[in-house]
């Protein structure tokens, strides 16, 4: 490993591989972004830093109309910060190796827009509107997609999708996968 990766050891390198889906140069590439932030001075994989300094290491994140729930859902501590740690975790998720079960679970927290480990029709109404730009369905038409949505999704007939429901229907959508990923 070149002078910039001796931060950390090749078995914490073997671990992160391991304990992720994402290959060791990967891993690498990374960590010499978070190493941007300060230099390299006094840098420790748990150093924690701020949102915005990591979204512009990032363009994958910095043109995301779900950047902010993916840093909700990402960050450890739920302080808008991020450490090198945080952002392997989410990259790993993002990655194409990764098994669809789980990241049909991160998704489901992402797009429970209110936190209350539901998907509701207000839920469906704001995806609509990021995936459209806020601008592209009026309120009938993104009414008409939850409606649908939950109809064909929320198996218990409940008025709203829980996380195995939301599961079970990314595993029946083949092009999830490809959606819910991008390249580091």
């Amino acid at each position: 490993m070149g002078a910039k990766t001796s931060i950390i050891t090749s078995e914490q390198l073997a671990e992160y591989a391991e304990l992720t889906y994402l290959s060791k140069s990967e891993i690498i590439f990374i960590l010499q972004k978070f190493l941007l932030l300060d230099g390299g001075h006094q840098f420790s994989l748990t150093k924690r830093f701020p949102e915005q300094d990591v979204v512009n290491l990032f363009p994958q994140l910095k043109h995301n109309p779900f950047r902010d729930r993916l840093l909700h859902v990402f960050s450890s501590e739920h302080d808008d910060r991020f450490s090198f740690e945080d952002m392997l975790d989410l990259f790993s998720v993002l990655s194409e190796k990764c098994p669809l079960a789980v990241k049909a679970t991160w998704a489901f927290q992402m797009y429970d827009f209110d936190n209350d480990n539901l998907i509701t029709k207000e839920d469906i109404l704001e995806l609509c509107d990021r995936i459209t730009k806020h601008d592209r369905l009026g309120h009938d038409e993104k009414m008409s997609i939850a409606e649908l949505l939950l109809k064909e999704i929320d198996l218990q007939n409940n008025g709203n999708i829980g996380e195995f429901e939301f599961i079970h229907a990314m595993s029946k959508m083949p092009e999830f996968r490809q959606t819910f990923s991008c390249r580091v």
